[in-house]
Formats: C-alpha cells, structure tokens, sequence
C-alpha cells in the first residue's frame, strides 16, 4: 500500500499538485543543507530515487538547484568576490539555518525587502521563484532572485559598495520610501548592549530606510556576530520585531535579544545530508 502511495506521488501527469509540494520540499531541504544527496533526499520526501532525480532535473532547468555527482546543490547565480566567500564561509551553516527560518515567514504577494549581506545572500536563493515582490539595495542580491519567474525585483537606486555589493545615498533612500513593505529583513555587522550596528554608516542608514517603511522587521544574526560592537547603529535591541538567531543561546544574551517588543528565534543548523 505504502509503494502504491508513493508510485502515485511522485507521478506528475496524475498529481500535479504532489509534484509541486514535493520539490518545494525538496529545494527547501537542499537549501537548509546546502547540498545533499539523492539517497537522502529520496528518503526526506519518501519517493523513490529515480523520481527524485527527475524532480531535480527540473528544478535544475529552472535554475534553483544545481545538480552534482550524486545529489545536488543550491543555484550560485554569480561568481563571488574571495572576500565575500570568505565572510559566508564563516557560520555557513548557522547562516543557512537562519536564513531558512526567515524564508518560512515570508507567504505569497508579500512585499518583501532585502538589505545586502552574506546571510541576505542565502535567503534570496531560497525565495528565488516565489509569486512575490521583492525590494533591495543589493544588486547581488537581485541577481540571485533574477529569472525566478513569478518574483518580481525592484532594485534602489544609489552608488555601488563594491565591498558588500550594495547600493546607497540618497536615491536609494527615495525609491524605498515609495513602499511600503509587509516584512523587512536584514542583518548586522555586531551586536552589543547599545543595538545592532554596521560597519559603513550609509550602509546603516539604508537599513533605517526599511526599518521605516516596514510594517514588521527581522534580523538575520548568527552567534559570532554577539558582542561585536559598531558605532554605524542600525536599531536599539528593543526596535526589531524578530530576531532570528542560531541556538541555544547563553541565558544572557537571549534576554538581551528580547528587550522590549522583539521576538527571538533560535535556530539549530542543519546536517548537510551531503556525504
């Protein structure tokens, strides 16, 4: 009975509404892991290997994961920076975690904004084809959502960061407060007892920029980033709806985190499923 179940589920001619939540499932769990195998993959969404591989194909044709030996991983739309490979290298799967999180906040027509930022990065290929309308400062960021069909980009204007792909000034302020957005996410580069705070003050003025025009906001952090302090303030503790963190944190900073009106997370990063 179980295998006549599964023959049926993995048919798309007869189910087609089971052969799209099995690949949403499917690129949501290569994106928590970063890369798994078809093996592992099979057994997660309980098909058979050969359906897995064809769900893959055409998830590949789409452009959201790419196929490797054995299994897969998700789709790098650009050819990265050494210095930006080396920030996301860094808490990789604690970023991914975290990221993953904050991709299951977001439902369909959401108008969603981005700022830049390795974790940012991660999130952006996991909303890549969802019916939504996405704002961002960030080109790389952009590039990543570019060609997911029903998600629409609108990019800000202002003057390239050529460190953090990011555009600012003034005209990137302008085309945010034109508006307005359900769910804003973005991260920081420390976090002390004074807030959240960046490394590049124009950086940090872009975040107020969507902090303002926000209804609800998210920040994406991992652990390393606690106890970091910078003078450019992006918010107070208490000034972000959620927080989105990977756990279990020291006692301290969880009640540091949950100052005033903000809901904290905690995440536990993923096995990669890869070997």
């Amino acid at each position: 009975m179980a295998e006549r179940s599964t023959a049926r589920s993995g048919s798309g001619a007869r189910n087609p509404g089971g052969t799209r939540v099995r690949r949403e499932a499917l690129l949501a769990w290569i994106h928590e892991r970063g890369e798994a195998r078809v093996e592992v993959l099979a057994t997660a969404v309980a098909a058979s290997a050969v359906t897995v591989r064809r769900d893959l194909a055409a998830l590949e044709r789409q452009g959201l994961v790419d196929r490797t030996w054995g299994g897969a991983r998700p789709h790098v739309a650009l050819h990265y920076r050494g210095d930006h490979l080396a920030r996301a290298a860094r808490g990789e799967a604690a970023k991914r975690a975290v990221a993953a999180a904050a991709a299951r906040l977001v439902a369909p027509n959401m108008v969603v904004a981005l700022s830049g930022g390795t974790t940012l990065t991660l999130l952006a290929r996991m909303l890549r084809g969802r019916p939504l309308n996405v704002v961002t400062n960030a080109v790389n960021v952009a590039a990543e959502l570019h060609g997911g069909g029903a998600t629409k980009v609108i990019v800000t204007g202002g003057a390239l960061k050529a460190s953090t792909y990011e555009l600012v000034g003034a005209a990137a302020d302008a085309i945010i407060r034109a508006y307005h957005v359900d769910l804003a996410f973005f991260s920081c580069s420390g976090v002390d007892e004074a807030g959240y705070g960046r490394r590049d003050h124009a950086e940090a003025a872009i975040v107020r920029a969507f902090r303002r025009a926000a209804a609800r906001t998210v920040m994406l952090i991992d652990q390393g980033k606690l106890g970091r302090p910078y003078r450019a303030r992006v918010a107070a503790l208490g000034e972000i709806d959620q927080v989105i963190v990977d756990g279990p944190l020291p006692l301290a900073w969880r009640e540091r985190l949950a100052a005033g009106r903000t809901d904290v997370l905690e995440v536990a990063p993923c096995d990669t499923g890869a070997s």
